[in-house]
C-alpha cells in the first residue's frame, strides 16, 4: 500500500492561502457597505424597510386584533379550558398560579374604536369561539325520526340538551354539575327535576350514554342512530333552538317531526323547493299519526303547498282507466283559458300528496358522509349472512322531479314508471301543478 505523504503540497498550500484572502476581502466589504448604509440612514435618505414610525404595518396588527382573548398557543382545546377556569375562578385571588401566569402574559384585544372608547376585538366572534353562546345544537333529522319511532324522545331531549353543555365537545360530563345546571329551579337551562332525571338517565342507559357513579359519557351520533334504528342520514342537518328543548316535550316532538321537512328543503336560485311526500311515507318513517302530523306542523309553523296533476282528456274510458289508480283524488277539471290545450276543454285531474316547507336553519353536513360509512359497517355486520339489505334498498322510490330533464333522463332508464315533474305555481299561489310522464 503507498503511503500518503506527511505535508500537503505546494498546490494545496496555495489554494489555502487563496481561501483565506478571499475571505478577508469579503469581511472589508460588509464592514464598508454597513458604514455606508449608517450614513445613507443619518442623511435621511429613504429605504423600503426603514420607515418613518416604529408601529407595526397594518397586515400585521389586523390578524392579531382579532385574537382571542387567550390565545390557547394554536390549541383550541386549551383555550376552552382557559376561558372555563377564567368563569368559574372570577378573579385573580381566587384563580390558580398557573392561571394567572398565562392572563399576565396573554395578549390584549382591547382597541379603541372611533370615538374613544375601548372595544374587545374579539367580542364580535365570541359566538364562533364559544358553542355556549349560540343558542341552537346541531341534529340530523333522521336522528330525529328514530326517536319518534323507538318512542325515546324524552331521554332524547336530555341527549341533545348535553351536547349543548359539552362546550369543549369531550362527550364526558359530571353528573353533579349537570343536575345543578338542568334541575335548578332558577338555572336558565332547567329541563325537569332531580327525580325525573334520574329516570331520564336510566331510560337512556346505552342507547344515548353510558353512566358511570360520577359521570356519563355521551355516545356519538353514529353510535345513537344504529340504537334507533337509522340505517343512513339523509337530507340537510339543521340548527335545533333550545327554546325547543326547554318549552316541553309536545314541543320537542314536534321539532323533531318539522326538522325532517326542513333537512329535505332544498335551497335554490328560486327560492326553498321540496319534494311532496304522502303523509302514509311520513306517519311510516316517524311513526306519527295523521292528525299528529296537522298538529305539530300548526305548533311550528310548517308551510304545506297543495299539488296537482293534469292528465288526459276526460273520456269514458280515461275515467275507468284513471279511477282504478287514482280513487277519490281523481276529479274534472275545465280549461277555460287554454293553458292545456284548446278552449273549454275538460282534462282528467287528481291531487298529488303535499309539500312541506320547514323552519328550521341548515347547518353544514360535516362529518355526514364518515357516519354513513359507519353505518353501514355497523349494519352490514349485523346481518345474518348476505341476507336482507339496508335501509337504502327500503327507501320510497322517487317519483317526483323538479324539472322536466331530470324525470325524461329518469324515465329513459325505466319506461314503465310514472314520474312526475313540476311545471308552475298557479297565479294565486295556491297550488302547484304537475306533469305526468309515463304510467300509462
Amino acid at each position: 500500500m503507498d503511503d500518503f505523504p506527511a505535508t500537503p503540497s505546494a498546490r494545496l498550500a496555495a489554494a489555502n492561502q487563496r481561501l483565506y484572502a478571499l475571505r478577508e476581502q469579503l469581511k472589508v466589504q460588509r464592514r464598508v457597505d454597513g458604514a455606508s448604509r449608517e450614513l445613507a440612514r443619518r442623511e435621511g435618505n429613504d429605504l423600503p424597510w426603514d420607515a418613518d414610525d416604529s408601529k407595526p404595518s397594518a397586515s400585521v396588527t389586523a390578524p392579531i386584533a382579532t385574537l382571542p382573548g387567550h390565545l390557547g398557543w394554536g390549541s383550541c382545546a386549551l383555550t376552552a379550558v382557559l376561558r372555563r377556569h377564567s368563569q368559574e375562578a372570577g378573579s385573580d385571588e381566587a384563580a390558580p398560579e398557573w392561571l394567572v401566569r398565562i392572563r399576565e402574559t396573554a395578549v390584549s384585544t382591547a382597541r379603541v374604536t372611533a370615538d374613544g372608547q375601548s372595544e374587545l376585538a374579539g367580542a364580535g366572534n365570541a359566538s364562533k369561539t364559544d358553542p355556549q353562546a349560540r343558542n341552537w345544537v346541531k341534529l340530523y333529522p333522521d336522528i330525529g325520526l328514530g326517536m319518534l319511532r323507538q318512542e325515546l324522545t324524552a331521554p332524547g331531549r336530555l341527549w341533545l340538551m348535553l351536547r349543548y353543555l359539552d362546550r369543549e365537545g369531550r362527550g364526558l360530563l359530571r353528573i353533579d354539575i349537570l343536575a345543578d345546571q338542568l334541575t335548578r329551579k332558577s338555572s336558565a337551562l332547567r329541563l325537569c327535576g332531580k327525580r325525573q332525571l334520574r329516570n331520564l338517565l336510566r331510560d337512556g342507559e346505552g342507547v344515548y350514554w353510558i353512566r358511570e357513579k360520577e359521570r356519563v359519557w355521551l355516545r356519538s351520533a353514529t353510535k345513537v342512530a344504529h340504537a334507533l334504528g337509522v340505517d343512513r342520514l339523509t337530507g340537510r342537518p339543521v340548527a335545533l333552538p333550545t327554546a325547543a328543548l326547554l318549552d316541553g316535550i309536545g314541543t320537542f316532538r314536534a321539532h323533531l317531526y318539522v326538522a325532517f321537512h326542513s333537512g329535505r328543503t332544498k335551497e335554490t336560485s328560486h327560492g326553498d323547493q321540496t319534494m311532496p311526500i304522502a303523509r302514509e311515507t311520513l306517519e311510516q318513517l316517524s311513526g306519527v299519526g295523521r292528525s299528529s302530523q296537522r298538529n305539530y306542523e300548526e305548533r311550528i309553523g310548517v308551510d304545506v303547498q297543495a299539488n296537482f296533476a293534469v292528465g288526459d282528456l276526460s273520456t269514458k274510458e280515461n275515467q275507468e282507466k284513471r279511477a282504478w289508480a287514482k280513487g277519490q283524488a281523481l276529479f274534472e277539471l275545465k280549461d277555460y283559458r287554454g293553458q292545456q290545450g284548446r278552449k273549454g276543454k275538460i282534462y282528467l285531474a287528481w291531487q298529488l300528496p303535499n309539500t312541506y316547507l320547514g323552519q328550521h336553519r341548515h347547518r353544514p353536513r360535516g362529518r355526514q358522509k364518515r357516519i354513513n360509512r359507519k353505518l353501514k359497517g355497523l349494519v352490514m355486520k349485523g346481518m345474518p349472512g348476505n341476507v336482507g339489505g339496508t335501509s337504502e334498498t327500503c327507501q320510497p322510490e322517487k317519483i317526483y322531479y323538479p324539472n322536466g330533464k331530470l324525470a325524461a333522463r329518469a324515465y329513459g332508464r325505466d319506461v314503465e314508471r310514472e314520474l312526475y315533474w313540476k311545471r308552475h305555481r298557479t297565479e294565486n299561489g295556491r297550488f302547484e301543478l304537475w306533469q305526468q310522464m309515463g304510467g300509462g
